[in-house]
């Protein structure tokens, strides 16, 4: 996982519960990704950047130090609008998925939770799109020149590309791309 340099600050407008730094430097993030937003929940935080809503959580085990995780990522351009439940739970699910790829998270105001992040999902949907885009210019962009005029081509070698799906986003790809060009996410 690439570290994306020194980890941006909490910023107390946007970061009003403290994000303990040993659990930002878990956080493998995207280009362009800042973080938006962060509530506490009782193991960890669930931390809304321009581009997704993940959870981080605190692992204790007795005598030792804690250890910090991320969990469920939530991608904008597969989000669906988060849904309030029981008055205190914000519910957030994939689109593409039935019943996985789902996850309650108690926070203490659910109504504005579920604002902000809905305001954010579509936002970064948008982004997602954009960077879409791009890749699909620079995937169909002829990476090789050709032969100035009046060049006569005497041999031509062809390489096999092999390509595969982006889990996430279902992007063609290179098999050995590290993440994928479209929405940056890390390939598993």
């Amino acid at each position: 996982m690439r570290s994306p340099g020194p980890s941006p600050p909490p910023d107390e407008v946007t970061l009003p519960d403290q994000l303990d730094p040993r659990a930002f430097g878990e956080i493998d993030f995207l280009d362009g990704e800042r973080v938006l937003r962060c509530w506490r929940l009782p193991h960890g935080f669930l931390v809304m950047t321009n581009l997704r809503c993940l959870r981080v959580w605190e692992r204790r085990r007795l005598f030792e130090a804690p250890e910090w995780h991320t969990g469920p990522n939530f991608f904008f351009y597969n989000l669906r609008p988060p849904r309030v439940v029981a008055g205190r739970f914000v519910e957030l699910s994939e689109e593409y998925r039935e019943n996985s790829g789902m996850s309650r998270f108690l926070v203490r105001d659910a109504v504005d939770a579920c604002l902000e992040i809905e305001a954010a999902r579509v936002a970064g949907y948008s982004a997602w799109e954009a960077r879409r885009a791009a890749a699909q210019r620079e995937l169909t962009r002829s990476t090789v020149a050709g032969p100035p005029p009046g060049t006569t081509v005497i041999r031509e070698v062809v390489h096999e590309v092999v390509k595969v799906r982006c889990n996430f986003c279902g992007n063609l790809m290179a098999v050995t791309d590290a993440r994928c060009p479209s929405c940056g996410a890390p390939v598993r």
